[in-house]
């Protein structure tokens, strides 16, 4: 068990992919080793089939029009419907970066958009239901590009996946802050919505300015346009 708070939860699931389980203030993460670097309380061997346990914690969210929840769930039958299996790709839709991102994916005119890191393929997809297209997902994990093929075909949606940047209307980076500000100078975009990061953060790229920001939970996004 490691002694953590929320804002280290997306550092976790970034690092342990395996699992992570919040128990009593604290996060038990799955590995087959000991994680080095950490504050670790205590080490417990688990039973077989650990790899699936956290399923027991995972269910569905309400965002807006949409319901972001897995495939053993019955999603509102009043919702844009986001099935969402992560497998070991990040993404649940269930931080509130991610709920942040899709919030303002929804108050935003459907354009073609680029997911830079596509984790899950959560946003992409949710893009995609939500009518904006060509969607394009982007990660340099294979396993995330696979997961986000598997869960774009099993909600019925197009969603192009590779590993370049191709260009758009608008992009969506769900990651850290350092990766979205080297990235935005890369981008082929004249717009991006980001998040990944604390309240008391804030990207910064030249050209690029805050038009207009949402925060949840101490958690920020920006939708940023791109003025030179």
């Amino acid at each position: 068990m490691i002694v953590g708070g929320e804002p280290e939860l997306a550092l976790l699931l970034h690092i342990f992919p395996e699992g992570v389980e919040e128990l009593d203030g604290a996060y038990a993460v799955y590995a087959d080793e000991p994680p080095l670097g950490f504050d670790v309380v205590e080490i417990d061997d688990v039973s077989d089939g650990w790899e699936d346990t956290w399923r027991d914690f995972h269910h569905g969210l309400r965002v807006g029009r949409c319901w972001v929840g897995p495939p053993w769930e019955e999603p509102p039958a009043d919702a844009v419907t986001v099935m969402i299996d992560p497998g070991r790709a990040f993404g649940t839709g269930t931080h509130a970066t991610t709920r942040l991102c899709l919030e303002l994916l929804q108050e935003l005119e459907p354009t073609s958009l680029l997911d830079v890191g596509c984790g899950s393929g959560v946003l992409s997809v949710a893009a995609a239901k939500l009518g904006f297209a060509p969607v394009r997902a982007v990660d340099v994990d294979e396993v995330a590009l696979e997961t986000t093929r598997v869960n774009a075909e099993a909600n019925g949606v197009t969603v192009d996946v590779g590993a370049e940047l191709q260009p758009a209307a608008l992009a969506v980076m769900n990651i850290a802050l350092d990766v979205v500000e080297r990235m935005l100078p890369e981008l082929p975009v004249e717009r991006a919505i980001t998040s990944g990061y604390l309240e008391r953060e804030e990207p910064h790229a030249d050209g690029w300015r805050s038009v207009h920001r949402s925060v949840r939970d101490g958690w920020a996004a920006d939708l940023l346009e791109f003025r030179p």
